[in-house]
């Protein structure tokens, strides 16, 4: 293996994350294991299906990576901790997407196309923009999202929802109960969003028109 880096270098696990992980290994009563974090795929719009599993060290490659957190070593192939490099996994039971949650940093959650947190002149635009990169692209980026503000003019945010967003059979029910509610609640300027994306072009929607129907309009930001 080699030899074992600081704490910064590749994942950022919170406390609540890094506790927890450590209670799972106490309680299969095995002093030997680490953490191996592998990536599976790609998500549409940025980000990585991420897996983590236990393994004994003794099984760890001679070029892996270790990263210990607290008590627990996070093993890493070197290309595996170039692509996540930077990353931040929390554990939260009382968030969207219960327990245990990565998030890639800002410049991976939009397509190469997209412009992450543009500048604005306008004070309105700065605001919409501040809650769009603070809390609505990272709730999004899970599901291999991004929304980016296109203008803002007569008092309403024009958007656009990209990567797993675009056609996502979900997107009208994460525009009117997540985007627009925190946009509307952070900004009184604004009075309306209007969506701008082209929802029939979308190659790798997160949910199929079928697969909401089934979830029964459920939206990301309030399960």
């Amino acid at each position: 293996m080699s030899e074992t880096i600081n704490n910064e270098n590749i994942l950022d696990v919170s406390q609540p994350a890094a506790e927890k992980i450590a209670e799972l290994i106490a309680s299969r009563e095995r002093d030997d294991l680490a953490v191996r974090v592998a990536i599976r795929g790609s998500l549409p719009g940025g980000g990585y299906q991420t897996e983590f599993k236990f393994m004994g060290l003794d099984e760890a490659g001679a070029d892996d990576i270790v990263q210990r957190i607290g008590t627990v070593d996070f093993l890493f192939e070197p290309d595996v901790a170039q692509k996540i490099q930077g990353s931040r996994v929390d554990f939260d039971e009382s968030r969207y997407s219960a327990g245990f949650n990565i998030e890639y940093p800002r410049e991976s959650m939009y397509a190469p196309e997209a412009e992450p947190g543009k500048q604005w002149d306008d004070p309105i635009a700065q605001k919409v923009q501040t809650v769009i990169d603070e809390y609505i692209n990272p709730g999004v980026a899970g599901h291999g999202g991004w929304v980016r503000l296109e203008d803002v003019r007569e008092k309403q945010a024009y958007v656009e929802m990209g990567g797993g967003c675009q056609g996502c059979g979900l997107s009208a029910v994460t525009l009117r109960q997540g985007i627009e509610t925190a946009i509307l609640q952070a900004v009184p300027e604004i009075e309306g969003i209007i969506d701008m994306t082209e929802h029939e072009e979308g190659e790798q929607p997160y949910y199929s028109a079928e697969a909401a129907e089934a979830m029964g309009g459920a939206s990301p930001f309030n399960q």
